[in-house]
């Protein structure tokens, strides 16, 4: 009683702050999970429903219908499985369950997240999952009590598959001494009706009885939870039906008109009637989180679609086991008084692995890293309000990927609307399960769910660039072992809001396989880098790195080990730096893809094999990306280069339908870097203007890096009038100012007498406005110049020019660079243990740890988006 007293309390307060809820006491957590029923069975999921469902249909009435909602596999063990520890169930062997445990020791359950959460842990029902099995006279390890329950009571597996006996704990009730005998029923399938197969079974079980039986046991456990008890509850009550055999009670025997599978149906929701009616007869459910769902899809064929005018899929296509979306999208019903609005609908999707982060969120229990790998929170859109018209959140996950149930190879990613099959069929039972493609057929199956829920229509052939997209995405997801840091994706629709770094990708080692020798690291690329060929000024921290991408210099440290690098040309490492940017909340990237090294040869492919990591990268880890075209060093003519090679990108790969590539006001962004200039560059401003045209004619929406005088054409700018008519085609000015101050004092001046006037030049003139910021830099080992030139002050300098940018109005900043330690200014994991020897010099991060700039970079761009207060110190 207390407990719901301080509850509701804070009633009035949660509704107000609708998805940012304050949960004063956590709820008790009740988990219902029936088998093989389809999302047409409910009737309110389905109108047209044959079934009555009234039980079911009340915990609609009282919460949120998640209309997208997915089992992480088409199967029972694959989708209990992804439920219970957050993980897609295609990452591990699900094959072993007869004999072996799926759920490895100390993997991180839904049951340990409730018991750090202070919860009291019961299951009920269908385990499914395995036990290390050595005979059932003996101890059962590896089942629930040893995935974090206190409790259970079940079965191994399904009431079809023997042996047959109950498990109290993890030790057999009664052994399986008896046999019973294989039962199918005449007008059904082989999967369907009385279907029993043959096996031991235990004396006094009798399969009718299993069902109420697991329901007297759930309302056990809820009656026997002390009303006052410091611990909330949490259940996950796992009904074995209307899974094969369908063994409806007499109660229920033609009540409804989908012949016996809708009369076992109509029995599962009585079931559940009498759990939730347990909970208000312990005066516990306004205190409880209710959730409800089923496994997979139903053993429903299309004939008995016909014959029973009952559709058990709601007009989705397919059934039990397949790719298609009557296999594995579900009902799913979330019922919390006072924190859910009643008769509700969410369209958010939602897979059951996101049970484990949804319900970390809601009791403030922080997941550990491995915890969870394919799990997203999505209490952003369960405790909303009711009126869906008003301001709806963010999507929680974009992405879902599945494996066939029946067809190993098959694989399924559903991408925002688009969904891709790798193959042909069903993947499960429904016929055929696969279709080997003739010499004209498409070999796989992309559909667009938003125009064809029902699957009818396969765009695969033509739609190749969404095909070529989803397969990176899937590929990503697989190779990672996880992917929260996929889904969870920074919006690439603006650059608004976003603090972004610059990417040169331009490292190059021997025996790397792009035949660019020590390129950026050494002054002669055909040398062996060491003392006195050598370019850097910052060393890169190796540590996290694998030997594959580790390449040894004639540098020795300080303990006579040589000194190594890396090169940009393996996919490990810009993947690595990419999961850097997501694990320290950088927004993504502007790729620099400089111009004259468009020409055909061993730099251009260099070029395209980063820009495809990096689009891998991106994908992967749920940043975004643009590319930035550095003029630098052109000749006369040469600006013309830059659109073919962006042309040739478009057309044949696709790269900006990447879900990652930035666009700005609905068009993708390229950036030009380096127009306006009075260095005595060779390339002119005419060239710059067609260059631009051209590019805007093609729907781009435009970033130009232009000097720090661009506005008034002085210091660093031309004074030539054109330079202000390509400025006026701009979308985005960035000007340059690395180098350009030198203390926090003085970018602070630079602030107030340059960005805080461009800003206001370009609010008036409907441009945006990007300003560049810095940590530091050095042209020692380059350039024969003073190491540490600028310094970096621990920070505070980069910090300076945060502040500086916040104050004078900015919406975006641009970070050179992110690893960029030719000049000094990389912001990623550089080392303190640098080379030593005579003469040899190479700056450090002054003690600090090497992840230190991730950190100020990250912070940086919360602070842009108002989402922690502005500091004026980092000391502050």
């Amino acid at each position: 009683m207390p407990r719901r007293a301080c509850l509701s309390c804070l009633l009035v307060l949660l509704w107000l702050v609708g998805a940012s809820q304050i949960i004063a006491a956590p709820p008790n957590i009740v988990v219902i999970l029936v088998d093989d029923m389809g999302y047409g069975d409910p009737t309110c999921f389905n109108p047209n429903s044959k079934i009555p469902t009234p039980h079911i249909d009340s915990l609609a009435r009282e919460g949120r219908r998640f209309t997208d909602a997915h089992a992480p596999g088409p199967l029972c063990h694959m989708s209990r499985y992804g439920l219970i520890t957050g993980e897609y169930p295609f990452r591990t062997d699900v094959t072993r369950w007869p004999t072996e445990p799926l759920v490895q020791q100390d993997t991180f359950t839904l049951a340990t997240l409730a018991k750090r959460a202070g919860y009291r842990t019961a299951m009920v029902g269908k385990w499914h999952l395995g036990f290390k099995e050595s005979g059932y006279e003996h101890r059962l390890p590896g089942g629930p009590l040893d995935c974090g329950f206190d409790s259970f009571f079940g079965m191994r597996a399904s009431t079809d598959i023997p042996p047959y006996f109950y498990i109290r704990g993890d030790r057999a009730v009664e052994l399986p001494t008896d046999h019973i005998d294989d039962q199918f029923s005449d007008g059904w399938s082989k999967i369907q009706g009385v279907r029993t197969l043959s096996g031991g079974i235990a004396p006094s079980l009798k399969l009718p009885d299993v069902l109420p039986r697991f329901t007297d046991e759930a309302i056990e456990v809820i009656s026997g939870h002390p009303q006052d008890a410091q611990e909330p509850l949490f259940l996950y009550v796992a009904l074995p039906a209307p899974h094969t055999p369908w063994l409806p009670s007499s109660e229920f025997a033609g009540k409804s008109s989908a012949s016996l599978y809708g009369d076992f149906a109509m029995m599962i929701d009585a079931q559940i009637g009498r759990i939730l009616q347990a909970l208000t007869d312990a005066q516990m459910a306004d205190d409880t989180l209710v959730v409800f769902t089923s496994d997979n899809g139903p053993c429903w064929h299309p004939a008995d679609v016909e014959r029973f005018d009952h559709d058990a899929v709601g007009g989705l296509k397919g059934m039990k086991a397949d790719a298609w979306e009557g296999g594995h999208r579900m009902p799913f019903i979330i019922r919390w008084p006072g924190h859910v609005a009643p008769s509700s609908t969410s369209e958010q999707l939602v897979c059951f692995t996101d049970l484990m982060a949804t319900f970390a969120s809601l009791l403030g229990v922080e997941l550990p890293p491995q915890a969870g790998p394919d799990s997203f929170d999505f209490s952003p859109a369960l405790l909303m309000q009711a009126d869906l018209t008003s301001t709806q959140p963010a999507p929680m996950r974009e992405q879902f990927v599945m494996r066939a149930g029946s067809a190993p190879s098959m694989m399924t990613i559903r991408s925002g609307d688009w969904k891709l099959i790798t193959q042909l069929g069903s993947g499960g039972f429904s016929p055929p399960r696969i279709v080997r493609p003739g010499p004209d057929d498409p070999a796989g199956q992309l559909y667009n769910l938003a125009e064809d829920l029902g699957e009818t229509t396969n765009l695969y052939a033509t739609h190749p660039d969404i095909v070529a997209q989803l397969e990176t995405e899937l590929r990503s997801i697989m190779d990672a072992g996880r992917s929260r840091s996929v889904s969870a994706r920074v919006d690439a629709a603006t650059l608004k809001g976003k603090v972004m770094c610059g990417y040169q990708g331009w490292f190059n080692c021997e025996g790397d396989g792009a035949d660019l020798g020590w390129t950026h690291w050494s002054r002669n690329n055909r040398r062996t880098m060491g003392p006195g060929n050598v370019t850097v000024d910052l060393w890169p921290d190796l540590t996290e790195f694998t030997e594959e991408e580790r390449f040894a210099t004639e540098f020795q440290l300080a303990d006579g080990a040589p000194a190594e690098v890396f090169s940009s040309a393996n996919r490990a490492t810009v993947l690595r730096h990419f999961q850097w940017m997501q694990d320290y909340g950088l927004d993504g990237v502007f790729l620099q893809r400089f111009a004259n090294g468009l020409k055909s040869g061993a730099m251009l492919e260099h070029k395209n094999k980063v820009l495809a990591h990096v689009r891998e990268g991106a994908a992967q880890t749920g940043r975004c990306y643009a590319l930035m075209y550095d003029l630098s060093g052109l000749r006369g003519g040469g600006v013309a280069r830059v659109y073919n090679d962006w042309h040739g990108l478009v057309q044949t790969q696709g790269m900006t339908k990447d879900a990652g590539y930035v666009h700005h006001e609905g068009k993708p962004l390229v950036a030009i870097w380096g127009i306006g200039f009075n260095d005595g560059r060779k390339y002119t401003l005419e060239e710059c203007q067609r260059l631009i045209a051209s590019l805007k004619d093609d729907g781009c929406a435009i970033m130009l890096g232009v000097p720090t005088g661009w506005r008034e054409g002085v210091r660093d700018a031309t004074n030539d009038p054109l330079l202000q008519e390509i400025v006026a085609m701009a979308d985005i000015i960035s000007p340059w100012t690395v180098g350009r101050y030198q203390t926090p004092a003085q970018a602070t001046n630079h602030g107030e007498a340059f960005w805080t006037p461009d800003q206001q030049w370009c609010l008036q003139h409907e441009i945006d406005f990007l300003p560049v910021a810095f940590p530091g830099f050095s042209w020692h080992n380059l350039k024969g110049a003073e190491l540490d030139a600028i310094p970096r002050l621990g920070g505070e300098f980069l910090w300076s020019q945060v502040v500086a940018a916040k104050q004078a109005g900015c919406e975006m900043l641009y970070v050179a660079m992110f690893d960029e330690v030719d000049e000094g200014t990389a912001i990623f994991k550089c080392t303190n243990n640098t080379p030593v020897g005579e003469d040899i010099q190479f700056l450090t991060y002054e003690g600090l740890p090497s992840d230190h700039y991730l950190k100020i970079v990250g912070q940086a761009a919360r602070t842009l988006r108002g989402e922690i207060p502005l500091r004026t110190s980092l000391q502050q």
